[in-house]
């Protein structure tokens, strides 16, 4: 689950953790998980045996006719050794092949224990081996401080890490046997007498896989899904990942219709009801994010205010999978913020900030100096501290929204801060924003005319239809459960879409009982919601067929703005 950095790791000095204060002490929910990790070899399907608690990340070992096949390796040689002395007290047939689902030190470092001296082939995705080497790079020393404190490396005896017990991560402790057969999107084998399916699906890494093992109709997904709200950002540090591609693997293994869930941080599931659920619940929360969190980028939100205002909707706040002890929502909020839109959340007196530790040198003296805010801020445009001035204006502003007075000392500041710009992209920027407060211009999302018919017209059907769940009214949903599926004759397609408590699930489809069936063009239905012809009367004439209430159509397009 982590990229920890081996050169930086091996000057470390190893120190005994200080005691803590009483004030320390583990939220009871947060104990309690600890239970997932007691140590244990479970047996959820014929021939599949899964070591719990040995390591961060548990192996998973299935036994074939004359030999067995690992998957994962855990963190290091004495975390391996472990894991498979306990394997090895219910299956002593020789590791014919080791799968690793993606490049995370806590999957990949202790290969050599498993093969047990013997040439054993490595199977991974084509871009795990890159991402093992990635763990020496240019970020080694902010990440391994970083992954010390997230993980409390330094710390006396943490609870537990959300999805294992502890990492047991020794870099002079490596014993990493590095990929032999790579694929890039599908990969059939047989090992041992054992039928396997390696699946690429991208989700907390860009190389992970899941593994679907036909015979027992069992799914080994990885670190796509563990019992606790997914790490869609971390906070010791990642490249972004992609919520869209997360759920859509997520959908790729509900479409397998699995019986039994075996997961690399988490203790099994079995029965097909019980991981349909398990498996539904969890991508539609990472859907529900990234939606919602969309939808205000487009409604000209910040970070900030997405941050504190999106929550996952009752149901699955409530859900035993989905509780926040790994990754958390105002977390996941920030990071598809930043990677749709950047570090940048278009708020003119955050462009260009006076240095941190100028910063609080002010704050220090604005409280020192005990006069009111107004006052300050007037102050400050006065002196012509116009970086101060739009701080302190936009904190007036936050504060009294109807207050005129900030509005015009903001305004009064951010021309200020254009005057002589030598960079267009900002004098233009605070001009604009200057203007807008003044009600001198209107710039609003839905001021602008829509697109051209010629356009519209133009657009692939499928980046149509994907794009309407970020326009979901995601709180007139929450209750609804509807399915509607779309034939559309003049290009042959079928396409279905879901709205299930919150998100609005769309899949190229057919779907065979859907509770309303429109047959159409792509041409009209993409004029149909783009506003460009009347919709009563579109909907009244020949140029589309409803098989259901035309009421409940009519509800579900007034769902999407």
């Amino acid at each position: 689950m982590l990229t920890v950095l081996l050169s930086a790791l091996a000057c470390v000095p190893r120190t005994t953790p200080p005691a803590l204060h009483a004030d320390a002490a583990v939220h009871p929910e947060l104990a309690a998980h600890s239970a997932l990790f007691e140590p244990a070899v479970l047996n959820p399907a014929d021939g599949i045996y899964v070591a719990v608690g040995y390591a961060l990340s548990n192996v998973i070992l299935i036994e074939g006719d004359d030999g067995a096949v690992i998957v994962d390796t855990t963190e290091g040689r004495a975390a391996a050794t472990e894991a498979l002395a306990a394997l090895r007290s219910v299956v002593d047939k020789p590791i014919e092949a080791i799968v690793l689902t993606h490049n995370h030190t806590d999957h990949v470092f202790g290969g050599q224990v498993f093969a047990e001296g013997r040439d054993v082939p490595v199977y991974a995705h084509e871009d795990t081996e890159a991402g093992i080497d990635r763990v020496v790079n240019v970020l080694r020393d902010a990440l391994q401080v970083r992954s010390y404190r997230m993980f409390g490396t330094l710390l006396p005896a943490p609870p537990n890490a959300g999805i294992g017990g502890r990492l047991r991560f020794d870099p002079a402790d490596v014993a990493l046997l590095r990929p032999t057969h790579t694929f890039s999107d599908s990969l059939s084998v047989s090992v041992a007498g054992i039928d396997l399916e390696l699946v690429h699906a991208p989700g907390e890494t860009d190389d992970q896989l899941f593994v679907w093992l036909p015979e027992q109709r069992a799914l080994l997904p990885g670190d796509n899904i563990y019992q606790a709200f997914p790490n869609l950002y971390t906070i010791r540090g990642t490249p972004h990942r992609d919520l869209r591609d997360w759920y859509r693997s997520l959908d790729k293994m509900r479409d397998r219709q699995p019986a039994v869930l075996v997961p690399q941080h988490t203790r099994p599931v079995v029965g097909e009801a019980a991981v349909s659920e398990v498996l539904t619940a969890y991508r539609d929360a990472i859907q529900y994010v990234h939606d919602q969190t969309v939808r205000g980028i487009n409604a000209g939100r910040t970070p900030d205010e997405l941050a504190a205002e999106i929550r996952l909707p009752d149901h699955l706040a409530a859900h035993p999978w989905l509780q926040e002890h790994y990754g958390r929502v105002p977390w996941s909020v920030r990071s598809v913020y930043g990677g749709y839109i950047g570090w940048f959340d278009g708020d003119s007196a955050a462009l260009e900030p006076l240095p941190p530790d100028e910063r609080a040198r002010r704050y220090v003296e604005a409280f020192a100096a005990g006069e009111p805010l107004p006052e300050q801020a007037r102050a400050a445009l006065a002196a012509g501290e116009l970086s101060w001035a739009a701080e302190l204006a936009r904190l007036w502003q936050r504060a009294e929204p109807g207050s005129t007075e900030a509005t015009v000392v903001l305004a009064a500041a951010l021309e200020g801060l254009a005057r002589g710009h030598i960079n267009p992209n900002a004098r233009n920027w605070y001009l604009t924003e200057a203007l807008e407060l003044r009600g001198e211009v209107v710039n609003e999302p839905t001021s602008p005319s829509l697109p051209p018919l010629d356009f519209i017209d133009s657009l692939p059907i499928a980046a149509f239809m994907e794009a309407l769940p970020t326009r979901l009214r995601a709180e007139e949903t929450l209750d609804a459960d509807l399915v509607v599926a779309f034939t559309f004759t003049d290009i042959g397609e079928d396409w279905a879409i879901h709205v299930r408590r919150g998100v609005a699930e769309v899949r190229q489809r057919a779907v065979a009982a859907p509770d309303l069936r429109l047959t159409t063009t792509a041409v009209t239905w993409r004029r149909l919601v783009a506003g460009k012809v009347n919709r009563a009367t579109t909907l009244a004439g020949s140029d589309v067929q409803v098989d259901g209430s035309v009421a409940e159509l009519v509800r579900f397009l007034a769902w999407f703005r």
